[in-house]
């Protein structure tokens, strides 16, 4: 029998090898524990054995179930070290079946952002399986981005812990500085940027591990809002703060590639991300301002705080220019219009392709985040017609994430597999579940690395078909 630490719990599986072995060196008391809780009648069930007498633990879980999934393995894991956590020293997982998932929802669950607090709260349990690994190390470094306040976390800051965290995985990072974006024409991601002190800046990702260097990418877009005031269309005060989390689609790109790295997925994956921060002084951009876009086309900015959209726009048209990828995933806390629509339930999942469609909804399934997606189409592209440039940033007062994603889609090449991600109402997490504790929830991460996982590679040939009419 193992030899475990006095003040523990050990959660074990009903009727497992461990079950039998515990429950003979307590002379049946596990067994009947189980019996008088029914357990042979129930799917799911559990029964505690505190303080035994012969075995020098703390409690004893049993736990009857099926976790058929892996979500269904990392909640187990974030349940068990939730309801323990703060009352043991130690918390052993004794399973019979693979448990790399049930530890990384338990270290999911373990995340604590409270690094500038003084006064310093009783250290949680430490868990023990028989295997670690997983993807937690990439979602906490995400969680950690999205957490940071933003005097903290500004985009030289973010494009320093990029590079730290990634280029020892392999990953070769690119960073632009503000006078490189300028002379590159970044100027719709600058122009967001502009009334900040501090300078904007671009980071480019690569990991090409398929085997054949000249294969096209799969591609991973991310807003990077450090904070976002609104700029001169100033947000009201209140909950401003939780602006700091305005980069989130970011974050998941950077966890993303932390992730596809640490695993050394053999694809080929770029990721990018625009790092601003939205400010309103005597230089920012002015409602009604038209700027030139990378990709030449104007737009009329008629609300400085639809900023993320010009973000994006420059920066997709930057890695189609340079890598011509086989696909690509923007991500992005984009609008409250999604909020509004599906709460923080799902995310908004809009595409030009139903088969990558269904790739990015199989991929959330198995990482436990939700997609929904929601429609796109000639009657919301006609929204943001602008009198004076070929677009506006902005519709009507109504329709407002698939406005934004029209928007985007003006500079995507119309034979390219895309989706955009609108995890606004995703990116933290208000109350507090197993797995995801009140705060930054790292949602993405996981579902962008399942989705690389499942693309093919491209050979040359296309991937995913593209739809001719999006409109439903």
């Amino acid at each position: 029998m193992n030899k475990f630490e006095s003040n523990s719990a050990v959660i074990v599986i009903y009727k497992s090898g461990k079950f039998n072995e515990l429950d003979k060196a307590l002379n049946g008391q596990l067994k009947g524990m189980c019996d008088a809780n029914e357990f042979a009648d129930k799917d799911e069930v559990d029964a505690e054995l505190t303080y035994p007498t012969k075995v020098n633990v703390r409690t004893i879980c049993v736990v009857k179930t099926k976790n058929d999934t892996p979500q269904e393995r990392r909640e187990f894991g974030g349940k068990y070290t939730t309801r323990y956590k703060n009352k043991v020293d130690h918390i052993y997982f004794e399973l019979n079946f693979n448990d790399e998932d049930v530890y990384d929802g338990a270290m999911m669950s373990l995340y604590d952002f409270s690094k500038y607090k003084t006064a310093k709260e009783r250290m949680p349990a430490d868990v023990h399986t028989k295997s670690t690994g997983g993807l937690n190390d990439s979602i906490t470094f995400s969680r950690d981005l999205v957490s940071e306040p933003g005097n903290v976390l500004y985009p030289a800051e973010y494009a320093k812990r990029i590079n730290e965290q990634l280029s020892p995985l392999g990953v070769q990072v690119k960073i632009y500085h503000q006078s490189q974006l300028e002379e590159m024409g970044l100027n719709l991601l600058l122009s967001v940027g502009q009334g900040s002190a501090k300078d904007s800046y671009v980071v480019v990702m690569e990991w090409m591990n398929s085997g054949d260097a000249k294969e096209p990418p799969i591609a991973f877009v991310g807003k990077g809002v450090t904070f976002d005031t609104g700029g001169i269309s100033l947000k009201p005060g209140r909950n401003m703060g939780d602006m700091k989390y305005d980069m989130g689609g970011s974050a998941a790109v950077v966890g993303a590639m932390h992730a596809v790295a640490s695993k050394k997925l053999a694809k080929n994956v770029v990721g990018i991300v625009g790092l601003v921060e939205n400010m309103p002084d005597g230089t920012a951009i002015k409602p009604g301002d038209v700027v030139t876009s990378l990709s030449g086309l104007t737009v009329e900015n008629l609300n400085t705080d639809a900023e993320g959209r010009l973000v994006l726009a420059d920066i997709l048209a930057y890695i189609q220019n340079e890598y011509d990828p086989v696909c690509i995933i923007d991500l992005a806390t984009l609008t409250g219009a999604i909020v509004a629509t599906l709460g923080h339930e799902m995310a908004g999942l809009f595409t030009n392709s139903t088969t990558m469609s269904d790739t990015i909804i199989q991929a959330g399934k198995m990482s436990g985040e939700g997609f929904y997606r929601m429609p796109m189409g000639e009657n919301w592209a006609k929204m943001i017609e602008s009198p004076i440039a070929d677009m506006q940033n902005i519709g009507g007062p109504y329709g407002g994430s698939t406005t934004a994603a029209e928007f985007l889609y003006k500079f995507v090449n119309k034979e390219t597999a895309w989706a955009h991600l609108d995890i606004a109402g995703m990116c933290w997490e208000s109350s507090g579940k197993s797995i995801t504790p009140k705060g930054a929830a790292g949602f993405g991460v996981r579902t962008l690395f399942n989705f690389a996982d499942m693309v093919p590679n491209a050979k040359k040939q296309k991937v995913y078909t593209v739809d001719e009419d999006m409109s439903y």
